[in-house]
């Protein structure tokens, strides 16, 4: 039988500060509570409790490449070292720009 004392411990806290304890109805309608992942690698997903789940629907934003993709992750964690707030314009901006605009 799988525990899911954190979940429910969470879910009491999440009732507190959101409607119904979750930020979207279909989480609602989790047996026998919410689940709240803390990751997700792969097509995998864990939560609170250290229970294991196939995302068969990819979270609608994993994609093709799963969570946590490592080229993905090495790829963010490299332009954040650079920073990620600086208040002006980049070359990625208009690299950006010219990539959407060639692809319509």
């Amino acid at each position: 039988m799988r525990s899911y004392a954190k979940s429910i411990a969470l879910y009491e806290r999440t009732r507190k500060s959101l409607a119904g304890g979750v930020s979207s109805n279909v989480r609602y309608a989790s047996a026998p509570v919410p689940l709240f992942f803390e990751r997700g690698e792969g097509a995998r997903l864990f939560d609170a409790d250290g229970h294991s789940y196939i995302d068969f629907i990819s979270e609608a934003t994993a994609g093709i490449y799963g969570h946590s993709h490592p080229g993905i992750k090495d790829a963010i964690e490299k332009r954040m070292a650079l920073g990620w707030n600086l208040g002006g314009h980049t070359a990625l901006e208009s690299e950006l720009a010219e990539i959407i605009i060639d692809r319509f």
